[in-house]
């Protein structure tokens, strides 16, 4: 059996095995089915699904679990969710503020929402501005234990213009803003109920985190730690009663069990299922499986504190010598697709024309002689008397791991590269910088791990200059003051347009300077029976944008 992830947005992440990459991923709607033979053709109305993660809480706003932002959406509601067409879909708020419909200031220090009206918590309690509000302040209480405060941390006040219109005030532009707040960010948080939790000093205990009261298509009606979560129906909810009656989570903790329980009937759909048994998830009669491109690379990062690798003709030639299609092949079977960028395909900022790097041995062993490292006797390169060896940091027990530095290894040997590796557990390799963390630290040469973002494509935190840990995660000690310059404009303008042009120009530099080499963009596999409609997975943050319109 593989373990698998649960992972967390914009966060640096081990890649600990291939079911790992695949749990965190999702690519264009790819998917096949057979009649289906199998004799439990479940309840009408109820969807049963079997997963392996059980989550820690429900409560988004303490977690950075995505097993919890998929739950709660179902229970739960944002401003706005993201859709399976990268649209933003309104759900508490009725209409996205932009510049053109004045929800923007001209300064770009006020944004206006207008609150949806008839909206109630499942308590019946009527939803409104006081909640928002309420909520913006439960992220930045310092006693509650919220993953980040990332664009929350920049509103000066929030004021309430009546039940249902509310104008948030920012210390200075933000662009990311929008897509920050309450919505489907990198942090996503959900709006929480004031007259349920306003009375607390923190929200880190409440019972609530076990059984939620939300505005969302469904109730959590109860949670059997260990076994099950299920969701009924919310006949209140705004749209109206969800086509579902009833949502089980099985929590299964084994990959083999959750085969067998899809092949007999037992369970209805798996998402983020193990890559490794995608030939046998394809086989079964009435299943048919979904290849879900989601917004997550996984890359190899170079340390450039390293004096080797500050010379960026090493890094474009360590780009050259390897050959990513066979990693692709081997270490992921062929789930994830092939990438030159830190922004996807779908996403607005994705920028095609940056310089790529195709395997060329020839070309990476012409860069590195350029850059004066001759090769030896051995076949591994010399430069002032100093071999080209470099350590890369690995997961303990990470299959992905195994097999791509097996790869990395013997390509870059071919170019005379000396590449050891040295396995870490993950809670020691990727822990955080105050607990000496190894890539935190800058404890390493190579290392290979996976970003995720969100709705936006701000990138500043792992590339800009002053992000360095522990300010920030650029774990490369990358600088370079062009691209900052472009950071700076795409993270104080609104429009769009302006936006994407100093994205395009992060892209080429990075590109370009390779302070890491993008190896592939993750794709999510989902088993889905073929009685389900309605279905339609999103590329950001939460493939479970539209549950009310899920049917079985």
């Amino acid at each position: 059996m593989e373990a698998r992830s649960a992972y967390s947005c914009k966060v640096f992440i081990a890649l600990a095995t291939a079911a790992v990459v695949l749990a965190l991923s999702a690519c264009s709607k790819l998917g096949e089915s057979v009649n289906r033979t199998n004799a439990n053709a479940g309840h009408p109305g109820v969807l049963r699904t079997g997963e392996i993660l059980e989550p820690a809480t429900l409560n988004p706003e303490l977690s950075t679990d995505q097993t919890t932002v998929d739950l709660s959406m179902f229970w739960a509601g944002y401003l706005f969710n993201w859709s399976d067409d990268n649209q933003w879909v309104p759900e508490l708020a009725t209409e996205v503020p932009t510049a053109q419909n004045g929800g923007i200031s001209k300064d770009g220090l006020s944004i206006t929402y207008h609150l949806r009206p008839g909206v109630k918590w499942h308590d019946g309690a009527p939803y409104g501005a006081d909640d928002v509000i309420f909520s913006w302040h439960a992220v930045m209480n310092p006693n509650n234990n919220v993953g980040s405060r990332t664009g929350y941390d920049i509103i000066r006040a929030i004021d309430k213009k009546d039940d249902h219109t509310i104008v948030v005030h920012l210390k200075q532009p933000y662009a990311p803003f929008v897509a920050s707040f309450f919505t489907m960010s990198a942090s996503p948080y959900c709006i929480l109920p004031k007259h349920l939790l306003g009375s607390l000093p923190d929200i880190n205990r409440a019972s609530f985190n076990n059984q939620p009261v939300g505005t969302g298509p469904f109730k959590v009606a109860k949670w059997n730690k260990g076994s099950l979560i299920e969701f009924v129906a919310n006949p209140d909810y705004w749209r109206g009663p969800p086509k579902l009656k009833a949502v089980e989570y099985h929590v299964i903790p084994d990959d083999d069990t959750i085969l067998t329980q899809l092949r007999t009937g037992e369970i209805d759909m798996e998402y983020a299922a193990s890559q490794s048994q995608v030939p046998s998830l394809r086989e079964i009669p009435g299943m048919h499986v979904v290849l879900n491109p989601i917004c997550a690379f996984a890359m190899l990062g170079y340390n450039l504190k390293n004096p080797i690798l500050a010379d960026i003709r090493v890094r474009q030639a360590l780009a050259y010598g390897t050959d990513r299609g066979t990693i692709i092949e081997k270490a992921a079977h062929g789930v994830p697709v092939p990438a030159n960028s830190d922004q996807p395909t779908f996403q607005w900022a994705y920028e095609p024309d940056v310089m790529k790097f195709p395997y060329d041995p020839a070309r990476a062993r012409a860069l590195l002689d350029a850059a004066g490292w001759k090769t030896g006797a051995d076949g591994i390169r010399v430069k002032n008397g100093k071999r080209l060896e470099l350590v890369a940091v690995g997961t303990t027990g990470s299959a992905i791991d195994r097999v791509l530095f097996g790869v990395i290894q013997q390509d870059w040997k071919a170019i005379g590269v000396d590449l050891a590796e040295k396995q870490y557990p993950p809670q020691i390799g990727f822990a955080n910088y105050a607990a000496g963390g190894i890539i935190q630290t800058g404890k390493f040469d190579v290392a290979f791990f996976s970003w995720l973002n969100g709705v936006d494509p701000d990138d500043s935190t792992f590339t800009m200059c002053d992000q360095w840990p522990p300010a920030g995660q650029n774990v490369y000690h990358y600088c370079n003051p062009k691209l900052d310059a472009a950071e700076r404009i795409a993270l104080s303008v609104y429009p769009q347009m302006e936006r994407k042009k100093q994205y395009a120009v992060i892209q080429r530099l990075l590109a370009q300077d390779q302070p890491f080499l993008v190896i592939w963009f993750n794709r999510r596999v989902n088993v889905v029976s073929d009685r389900i409609q309605g279905f339609k997975p999103s590329h950001v943050v939460t493939e479970f944008w539209n549950t009310w319109e899920w049917s079985i």
